[in-house]
């Protein structure tokens, strides 16, 4: 262990360390104090891992020497050891990630790319589109058809709800977690309507025609049966996935179809492949083999832009990181936008370079925790597969029939205030370009 107990860190980091360095400009704050090393003194509780060894000695081992102590509203929440509920919980979450794998994407069809077709040409009847709302509502449309089924009743709306609900117009001082503000009376009352709504369309499930895809409802409805889990527990895994996913997927769309209008060589080439491969038809997840290009530049997209920017784990049991000594109650963070943008993992980090995921196994392999977009351990996103999956279907389908481009004269900027998003970004649709043209 070293001699020196805690790590190195910023100049002046202490007891309030290096916070108004870190509130103007949090992702260039990570970036600057990786030169302080692999574990860094934010402050006096609070340390930030810069290597993915470290990340994935963090991450593997939430629930037991880490926890996750803060819900939505960055309140208290218990999420240790010590809760009765949480090994049932897990079990719950175990089932629904089965749910979402690939066999349960195959099981899809041709369902993800109808529907991102049928927003599609909604946002070129209007010409233009905000990205952000836009792409969650339809990435809202796929979480819930596929968790519950085609009919989905009031869940896309509730979820847009949800989402307003919890990001109020500013940020508000911290209240204690008690306290009946108005925000937290709102988001309270919508988790309830929500929850309502999810638990009125699994019972629906119950009723399906044997014949009919099954659906992750379905394996948590037959988990209920078994006592495997709790109804409540069954409804609060689907509430989870749908918020998750369809926010972290919409904001991964909207750099995506920045990046590619940033890239017209780049957009050229997917465009060719998907002309190849799919001849007008819409894809399903049985193409995804054939859409190399097409997913190389979704992996390069998570990677320069992840939508989980920060990770935080509070300290459950006495341990120690590279040698030096933590405690229970201290945090430790980590950034995958700065584990993604490490030179000694990749080549040109800041540059946008699909190819770099082209036959892989050619080059160096990357450490297990090097890339890293939904996160990992127990408690990486259960969406993450199919939040991969959905944006190469909803890609080759919408880069197909149509051309997204930044509107003139808007400018997006990097908003962290949740997930990680180009805040401001506004997109032209107009029919697909000819070939030869840009």
């Amino acid at each position: 262990m070293s001699s020196i107990s805690v790590p190195p860190g910023p100049p002046g980091t202490g007891r309030h360390g290096s916070r108004r360095a870190f509130d103007r400009d949090q992702l260039g704050f990570l970036l600057h104090q990786r030169q302080y090393g692999d574990l860094v003194r934010f402050d006096d509780e609070l340390y930030v891992v810069n290597s993915p060894v470290l990340a994935e000695k963090v991450l593997k081992h939430t629930n037991s020497t880490y926890t996750i102590t803060r819900d939505l509203l960055g309140d208290e929440a218990d999420g240790g050891r010590a809760s009765e509920d949480l090994a049932r919980w897990m079990r719950a979450r175990s089932l629904a990630g089965r749910g979402l794998n690939r066999s349960g994407l195959r099981a899809a069809g041709d369902g993800l790319a109808a529907t991102a077709a049928h927003h599609a040409e909604s946002w070129r009847a209007r010409g233009r589109i905000e990205a952000i709302p836009a792409l969650e509502e339809l990435s809202a449309r796929l979480i819930a058809e596929f968790c519950l089924g085609p009919e989905v009743g009031q869940v896309p709306a509730q979820v847009a709800r949800l989402q307003d609900a919890r990001l109020p117009g500013t940020v508000p001082l911290p209240l204690p977690a008690r306290w009946p503000s108005p925000r937290r009376r709102r988001l309270h009352r919508v988790g309830r309507e929500l929850t309502s709504e999810v638990s009125r369309l699994l019972d629906r499930r119950r009723r399906r025609q044997e014949d009919s895809p099954g659906v992750v409802a379905d394996l948590l409805n037959a988990a209920c049966d078994e006592d495997a889990i709790t109804r409540e527990g069954a409804i609060s895994i689907i509430v989870a996935n749908l918020f998750a996913a369809h926010e972290t997927t919409a904001a991964a769309l909207a750099w995506l179809f920045l990046l590619l209008d940033q890239h017209p060589q780049v957009r050229r080439r997917v465009l060719a492949e998907v002309d190849r491969e799919l001849a007008g038809r819409l894809p399903t997840a049985a193409d995804l083999p054939r859409l190399v290009v097409t997913e190389a530049v979704v992996k390069e997209t998570l990677r320069l832009y992840p939508p989980l920017w920060l990770l935080e784990r509070t300290v459950d049991q006495p341990t120690e990181l590279a040698g030096y000594p933590i405690r229970p109650g201290q945090r430790v963070a980590v950034s995958p936008f700065v584990l993604h943008r490490d030179p000694r993992h990749y080549d040109q980090p800041t540059a946008f370079r699909p190819d770099r995921w082209i036959d892989r196994s050619a080059a160096t392999p990357l450490p297990k925790y090097a890339f890293m977009p939904f996160g990992g351990g127990p408690r990486t996103c259960l969406g993450a597969h199919f939040g991969t999956v959905a944006m190469v279907i909803a890609t080759a389908t919408v880069i197909g029939r149509y051309r997204l481009s930044r509107t003139p004269g808007t400018t997006p900027a990097f908003s962290t205030r949740t997930i990680l998003q180009p805040q401001g970004l506004s997109l032209d649709i107009t029919g697909r370009p000819q070939d030869g043209e840009t």
